[in-house]
């Protein structure tokens, strides 16, 4: 049997519940491009570890979903994960007090060094655009009981 995402049978409605994750925001990115070509992988989830590194990347193709190739990326900085845990498409994202976007998918180029979480926004900025602090909490919001209610904000 192949993997059934690469079928497009797994929906964000298979997730029934998941914890908020946070990370903090160790390095700041000043870059932005239109011919980025960044394939995005089939699934809708990454499990993640404390201490793992992600960078985080925001587009504002609209369309875009996982499996899909992307070409305007704006490039915030990377984060270390706080905890053990789920990060599946369609989780809001906020860094510090403001909600950024919300995870459309990852690429995994760079892997095992980090993974690349890719999220939806209608302006992409750069972290520095963004006028990011280092050591910011970036939060990835959770599953309630409530059938694909987001959590965390």
């Amino acid at each position: 049997m192949s993997d059934p995402h690469e079928q497009k049978r797994v929906t964000r409605d298979h997730y029934y519940q998941k914890t908020e994750l946070t990370g903090r925001l160790f390095a700041i990115l000043d870059w932005q491009v239109t011919d980025r070509d960044l394939t995005l992988i089939p699934h809708l989830s990454r499990a993640v570890r404390r201490g793992e590194v992600l960078e985080i990347i925001l587009t504002d193709e609209k369309d875009a979903q996982p499996g899909d190739t992307i070409n305007r990326v704006a490039y915030i900085g990377f984060i270390e994960m706080g905890e053990t845990g789920l990060l599946v498409s369609g989780d809001r994202v906020k860094i510090g007090e403001e909600e950024i976007g919300d995870l459309i998918g990852f690429d995994e180029t760079h892997m095992p060094n980090h993974l690349n979480v890719v999220l939806r926004v209608d302006e992409p900025k750069t972290g520095r655009e963004m006028d990011l602090k280092l050591d910011t909490l970036c939060i990835f919001a959770g599953i309630q009981e409530d059938r694909n209610q987001k959590i965390g904000f």
